[in-house]
C-alpha cells in the first residue's frame, strides 16, 4: 500500500507497521476529517517508544475501547498520546478530539464542543446531555474515531461519559493508577538508557554518551527532567559535568523549572509540588505527608512495609508532634493513595515502596526551605530521630550479616541514606543525635565487611566515617579504631595496600589498648598485620600471627564463623607461599568443606576456597611432574 504525503509523520513517529494499521482503508481525500481541541505539538527529539504506541494502535476486537496511559508526572504520557493523535490526523481519521480533563466541568464542556462539531447537538444545550450524546455516537459508529482525555484527575466523574463498546479508540492519560481499571493497561515508565541517550544526543548535540548517562541517572531517567536539562545545556552551551555540578549545588526548584517554549505544561519541580500538594490536601490527618517524608529520608531503593508499620505504631507519621499510633490498615490505605497518585511505586512483590529520586529530593528540599524560613514544624528532624531509633532496633535484632545477607544489605542501605538525607536538617545542638548516627554508620561498615562482597562501598563511605569519628570522638575512641580497622580490612580485600607495616603495628596496639585483645576489631587488626607481613615477604612472622589469629577467632567467634574461616584460608595461603604445600592443601580442603556447610555451595567465599584449592593442587601437580623428569 502506498502511503501518501499527508502521512509522513505516521512513518516518523510510529514506524511502518503501525502506519499501515492506521491508514488501512483510509480515503484518498481528507474530506470529512474532524479535529476538535488542541493536540500538543511534538516535543523536540521525541522518542517514539514503539511498544507503547503499538498498544494504543491495536485493533483486536477483544481489546477494550479505552486505553489507559498511567504513570508519574513527567514520564511522557501526554506526548505519547499526542503522537498517536497526530498520526491519526495524518491518516485522515474521521474524528480526533483532544480534551483536557483536569476537572469534570472541563470534560463536559469539551465534549459539548465535540457534539456540536459532529452535528449531534446545538451550542448552548446542557453539556452533560451533549457529552452522553457523544458517547452514544461513538458506541454506534466509532470507526476511525479517537478521543483523548488528557491528565484525568477525577476518574469517577469520567466513567459516565466513556464509551463501552464500538470501534472507536479512547485514550485516558492519568497519574492515578486506578485509570488502569478503565480498559487496556498501558503503564508508562521512565526512559530506557538507549532512549535517554538518543534523546540527549539529539537535543544537546553533545557526543559524550558517558556524561549523558550520568545526567540521566541523576534525573532518574525522567523524560520531563531530561527535556528541561537538555534545553538549558543547549541554550547555555554547557557540557554535562558543568550542568551536573550546578544541579547538585542548587535546589531542583531553581534548576529544573519550565523552559520557555517547551510543550510540557510545567517544570519538573512544579509538577512534583502540585502532586504533593494535591495528595496532602485530600488527607487532613497528615498521614500521607508523614509517610512520604519518612520514605524521602530513607533508602532510594525502597522502604519495607514492616518499617512503615513500625513507624505508625510509634506515632511518627501523623500530624506534627501528635504521637498518635496508626494501625497497619491506615498505613496501607494511605500508601495506596500515594501509589495511586504516582508519588510512590510498589516493589514487584508489594512488600516495599519507593519514590522517584526527583520526587524525594523535592520533598526534602521543600522541608529544608521551610525549616530555614522558620515555617517548618521540625517534622523531618522528628522523623529522622524516629528512623534512627527504628534502624538501631533493626541492627540489634539482626544476626551476623553473613546469616541473612539480604536483611543486612537493606539495613545498611537505609542507614547510609538516612545519614545523607538527615544531615542538612541537623543543628548545632544535635550532637547526641549525630553521635548515635555515627555509631549506626559504624555498624553498617562492619556489616558490609561481614557480607564480604561490598568492599567498594566501604571504601567509598569509610574514609568519611573515620574522619567524623576522629573529629567527634577522638583518635583513640573505640568507635574510631573500629571504623579504621573496618576500612583497612576493606582496602586489603580490594587489593589496595598502601600503609606501611609500622602503621598497622600501631593500629593493632591501639585496638588492644582500647578494645581489648579479644574484641572482633582487634582480631581483624591482627589479621591485617599478618597480611602486611606476608606481603612484605616476612613469611615466618605472618604464619605465626595468622596461627594466633585463627586460635583467637576460633575461641571468640566459633569454628564456622566467616572470619574464622577467613583466618584458616589466610594461613593456608601463607603455607603455600612458604612452600609448605601439604599443610596448605590440608587446610584448604577443610576450609572448603566448612564453608560449603555453613555458607552454601555458591557463596563468594566458598567459590574463592574452591579456586584456592584448585590452584594449590595444580602447583603440587606441576612440581610432581617436574620431579618425575617430565
Amino acid at each position: 500500500m502506498q502511503i501518501g504525503s499527508d502521512n509522513v509523520q505516521v512513518n516518523q513517529f510510529l514506524g511502518m507497521d503501525l502506519a499501515l494499521q492506521l491508514v488501512k482503508q483510509v480515503p484518498t481525500s481528507a474530506a470529512g476529517r474532524l479535529v476538535v481541541g488542541r493536540v500538543p505539538r511534538a516535543a523536540s527529539a521525541f522518542q517514539p517508544r514503539d511498544d507503547l504506541l503499538a498498544a494504543l494502535a491495536g485493533n483486536d476486537p477483544r481489546v477494550p475501547v479505552v486505553r489507559a496511559l498511567t504513570g508519574m508526572r513527567g514520564v511522557g504520557k501526554t506526548q505519547l498520546a499526542a503522537a498517536y493523535a497526530r498520526a491519526c490526523i495524518d491518516a485522515n481519521w474521521r474524528l480526533v478530539a483532544w480534551i483536557r480533563a483536569e476537572d469534570n466541568t472541563q470534560v463536559l464542556t469539551a465534549l459539548a464542543d465535540v457534539a456540536v462539531a459532529m452535528g449531534i447537538g446545538e451550542s448552548g444545550a446542557d453539556p452533560r446531555s451533549l457529552a452522553l450524546a457523544v458517547r452514544r455516537r461513538l458506541e454506534e459508529d466509532g470507526d476511525r474515531r479517537l478521543v483523548v482525555f488528557d491528565d484525568v484527575a477525577d476518574l469517577s466523574g469520567l466513567e459516565e461519559v466513556l464509551p463501552s463498546a464500538g470501534g472507536c479508540h479512547v485514550i485516558v492519560t492519568s497519574n492515578h493508577a486506578e485509570a488502569l481499571e478503565f480498559g487496556l493497561r498501558v503503564p508508562v515508565g521512565v526512559f530506557t538508557e538507549a532512549e535517554a541517550l538518543a534523546f540527549l544526543r539529539e537535543r544537546t548535540g553533545l557526543p559524550d554518551d558517558a556524561g549523558a548517562a550520568e545526567l540521566a541517572r541523576e534525573l532518574g531517567w525522567l523524560p520531563l527532567g531530561l527535556a528541561q536539562a537538555a534545553a538549558v545545556i543547549a541554550v547555555q552551551r554547557l557540557d554535562y559535568p558543568t550542568y551536573l555540578a550546578r544541579l547538585n549545588d542548587m535546589p531542583v526548584q531553581d534548576y529544573l523549572k519550565q523552559v520557555t517554549g517547551d510543550p510540557y505544561p510545567r517544570g519538573v519541580a512544579e509538577a512534583i509540588v502540585l502532586a504533593l500538594d494535591t495528595a496532602a490536601e485530600a488527607d487532613p490527618t497528615g498521614l500521607r505527608h508523614g509517610l512520604i517524608s519518612l520514605i524521602a529520608l530513607l533508602s532510594a531503593h525502597g522502604v519495607s512495609r514492616s518499617l512503615l508499620y513500625a513507624a505508625g505504631e510509634l506515632g511518627m507519621l501523623g500530624q506534627s508532634g501528635s504521637q498518635v499510633a496508626v494501625g497497619h490498615n491506615a498505613v496501607d490505605q494511605e500508601v495506596g493513595e500515594l501509589v495511586s497518585a504516582s508519588l510512590l511505586t510498589f516493589s514487584v512483590d508489594g512488600s516495599s515502596v519507593a519514590g522517584h529520586p526527583l520526587t524525594m529530593r523535592v520533598v526534602r528540599e521543600r522541608a529544608l526551605d521551610r525549616q530555614r524560613a522558620g515555617r517548618e514544624d521540625g517534622s523531618m528532624h522528628r522523623l529522622g530521630v524516629g528512623a534512627l531509633r527504628l534502624l538501631s532496633d533493626i541492627a540489634e535484632s539482626l544476626p551476623d550479616a553473613w546469616q541473612d545477607r539480604r536483611a543486612a544489605r537493606d539495613a545498611v542501605s537505609q542507614i547510609l541514606d538516612l545519614h545523607k538525607h538527615l544531615v542538612p536538617f541537623l543543628g548545632q545542638d544535635d550532637n547526641a543525635l549525630a553521635t548515635d548516627m555515627l555509631r549506626l554508620r559504624g555498624w553498617a561498615m562492619q556489616c558490609l565487611n561481614q557480607v564480604g562482597d561490598s568492599f567498594a562501598q566501604i571504601i567509598d563511605h569509610g574514609p568519611r566515617l573515620v574522619d567524623d569519628c576522629e573529629r567527634m570522638l577522638g583518635h583513640d575512641h573505640w568507635e574510631t579504631l573500629s571504623a579504621r580497622c573496618c576500612l583497612i580490612e576493606a582496602y586489603y580485600a580490594a587489593g589496595q595496600l598502601a600503609e606501611p607495616v609500622s602503621s598497622h603495628e600501631r593500629n593493632l596496639a591501639d585496638c588492644e589498648r582500647a578494645l581489648g585483645r579479644d574484641h572482633p576489631q582487634t582480631l581483624t587488626a591482627r589479621n591485617n598485620l599478618a597480611f602486611v607481613f606476608e606481603d612484605a615477604g616476612r613469611r615466618v612472622e605472618a604464619i605465626q600471627l595468622y596461627k594466633q589469629t585463627l586460635a583467637d577467632r576460633t575461641r571468640v567467634l566459633g569454628l564456622d564463623h566467616p572470619h574464622t574461616l577467613e583466618s584458616r584460608n589466610n594461613l593456608a595461603h601463607a603455607y603455600q607461599e612458604a612452600g609448605q604445600l601439604a599443610e596448605a592443601i590440608s587446610m584448604l580442603e577443610s576450609t572448603l568443606e566448612r564453608r560449603i556447610q555453613s555458607l552454601g555451595n555458591d557463596h563468594i567465599d566458598t567459590v574463592q576456597s574452591r579456586s584456592d584449592l584448585a590452584l594449590a593442587c595444580q602447583i603440587v601437580g606441576c612440581n610432581n611432574h617436574r620431579d618425575s623428569g617430565g
